[in-house]
């Protein structure tokens, strides 16, 4: 076996150094007009060393949804260990959620637009990252419900729902219009107006 081959293990340098190209050369170029051979280009690799640690260009772009996903989901759960109330912790989900605009533009990009052309990624999409992050929430609008915090008269699911809705359009309006927002500010906002509406005090 060639030193390269056994070189080919996913989470080294030269795989991340591919996921990274790849998610920039899509944003910048489009998917249909990222042949792998650029991706390999700007990676600095030969474009066969691309299929040594991936099936397709579909498989690097998966991955590297996949990897923000699973980053994303770690950095909650870690946060959560110490952050205990609902409300802060729906604000902390959107505040990271918020902040993968500016912590990986190229993938914000690549999310907002590439991914939404194709079906087949938005319904995978959907039944993996969507459906979790929805549960998040879900588990803890419900654990607010059970400690009196929120009304137990709304659906759990729709405002988890609402909640990444809100947040998908806000990035969507980033991305199109280069408006950009304080995340923890605007994190606080949004879960703010999920929790108390619009409407004065009387």
């Amino acid at each position: 076996m060639a030193a390269e081959e056994k070189a080919a293990v996913p989470g080294s340098e030269k795989y991340q150094r591919i996921l990274e190209a790849a998610v920039e050369v899509i944003a910048e170029r489009g998917y249909f007009n990222s042949p792998v051979s650029e991706i390999a280009k700007r990676a600095g690799v030969a474009d066969g060393t691309i299929y040594l640690y991936f099936k397709s260009k579909d498989d690097v772009l998966r991955t590297a949804i996949d990897s923000t996903f699973e980053a994303f989901y770690r950095k909650v759960e870690e946060c959560f260990l110490t952050l205990k109330g609902p409300r802060e912790q729906l604000e902390f989900i959107a505040e990271v959620h918020l902040s993968s605009q500016q912590s990986n533009r190229s993938m914000a990009i690549l999310m907002q637009t590439e991914m939404r052309q194709s079906a087949k990624f938005i319904a995978e999409f959907s039944h993996h990252h969507l459906v979790k992050y929805i549960q998040v929430v879900r588990e803890v609008i419900r654990r607010g419900q059970q400690e009196g915090i929120f009304r137990r008269d709304i659906s759990d699911g729709v405002v988890a729902h609402c909640m990444f809705g809100a947040i998908d359009e806000l990035l969507s309006t980033s991305i199109f219009t280069g408006r950009t927002y304080d995340t923890k500010t605007t994190a606080h906002q949004v879960i703010d107006v999920l929790m108390n509406g619009i409407a004065k005090d009387a």
